[in-house]
Formats: C-alpha cells, structure tokens, sequence
C-alpha cells in the first residue's frame, strides 16, 4: 500500500467523525483540567474583586453619627488612698468625673448613668485621659464611646494601659460594655493565679486562656507575649 493510499484512508475516516473544515481551521481542544483551572482562575479574580468591592465599602462608608459626631477630652487622676476623705462636701459639679461631665456636655440621658458607672469600672485605681464621641444631631437616640488610657501606679503594678468604654440606648433601657487592654509583667500563667477567687477557665482560643471572672465580673483573655502577658478584660451591662 503506498503512503498516499494511508493518508487518504486516515482523512476519509476523519472527515466521516469531525466537521468538513480542514483540519488547520479547527480550533484547538482544551482538556477538562484546563477548563477546570481556568474556572477556578476567574472564580477566584471575581471572588478578589467581590471581597474588595466590601472592604472599600466598609472603609469609605461613613460609620453612623462619624459626619456630624461630638467630641471631648478630659483627664482625672487616681485618688490618693493615703489621704483621708474631704469633710467638707465641694460643689457637685467638681465631684463629676470625665464621664459624667461629656454625658452632660452631649445631652445624653438614657445612658447616662450606665455610661459613667462604666467609664468608672474601666479606669478604676488609674489616673487617665479619656476622649468621648456622641452623635450630636440626636445624641439620646444613638451609641457613644469613649477612648481611655489610663496610668497605674500602684506598689505592685505600673504600667501603661487602653481601654474602650461604648453604651447604646435600648428603648428606655440602656445596654454597654467595656474592654480594657493591659500588660503585665508575668506569664499568662502567673496571672492566671491572681484572678478573682471563683474565676472559671472557659476556653481556649487558639492557645489563649479566656476566664469568666468570678461574680459576674466579666471576662479576661489572657494573651502571652513571650515572658509576659497581655490581659484583654471585658464586661458589658445593662440597666
């Protein structure tokens, strides 16, 4: 048989399957892996572009009362525990602390005496500088915070520490919380040892202790940094 004979054969049994095209025209097959990498490859791309499209929402959308929000800044210091209590009562409006006078300031009622009694739990045995925001079209409808950073001095603990004390209206309720933020100067397992008498170990959160601090008190993350510890308190509250 010669070669053109095989070669005729070979394009007689291809023409009776494929298309009449010549076979330089048809386009190239993909394989199903191909198809499948491809997919993934635009999935993904949209996947990247969908997850962009809702950071810049978040980052460019202006939060709630941001426009239009009140501002204050204030400082205290920690009461002296070696000095005996005044006798002679001094004028109301001195004995306020920051939180208690930004409330005023904003003309926040229906949080007003959760907010303080948090702001006083947060920075309690520090002196500290603390910034409060309000939404100041409607500030007794609306959530306001405040931003602390607190000083210790105390014989067995001075270090520096933040904290974030933020309330909401609820109806004629109020409902807030706290979270303070301090180091020490111990292991996690060291501190461990200090809490509250009652304090429950209650998970582990990717190798980080969480307490639930005995009566009510809230909780504690305990955050090892090497030799030492960062404790995250937390608390909330209504009323």
């Amino acid at each position: 048989m010669t070669r053109q004979s095989i070669e005729d054969r070979i394009l007689t049994r291809s023409q009776s399957i494929a298309p009449p095209e010549p076979p330089a025209s048809l386009p190239p097959k993909r394989s199903s892996i191909g198809r499948l990498v491809r997919n993934a490859a635009l999935l993904g791309a949209f996947a990247v572009l969908v997850a962009a499209a809702v950071i810049l929402s978040f980052r460019f959308s202006p939060a709630l009362g941001t426009l239009d929000a009140g501002t204050a800044s204030a400082q205290a210091q920690a009461p002296a525990q070696d000095k005996p209590a005044q006798a002679v009562p001094a004028d109301a409006s001195t004995n306020k602390n920051p939180f208690q006078t930004h409330v005023a300031q904003a003309g926040v009622r229906t949080c007003a005496n959760l907010f303080a009694t948090l702001g006083q739990a947060l920075t309690a045995g520090s002196a500290y500088a603390v910034q409060t925001q309000w939404d100041k079209t409607s500030p007794d409808t609306h959530a306001l915070q405040a931003v602390a950073g607190m000083s210790y001095d105390l014989p067995d603990y001075k270090t520096q520490a933040a904290g974030v004390v933020f309330a909401s209206p609820l109806g004629q309720t109020c409902e807030g919380g706290f979270v303070r933020v301090a180091p020490f100067q111990k292991s996690c397992q060291e501190v461990a040892q200090t809490l509250p008498k009652g304090s429950v170990a209650t998970d582990n959160l990717s190798n980080t202790m969480l307490f639930n601090l005995a009566n009510n008190g809230g909780q504690a993350l305990l955050v090892p940094t090497g030799n030492t510890c960062i404790v995250v308190s937390v608390a909330r509250m209504g009323g």
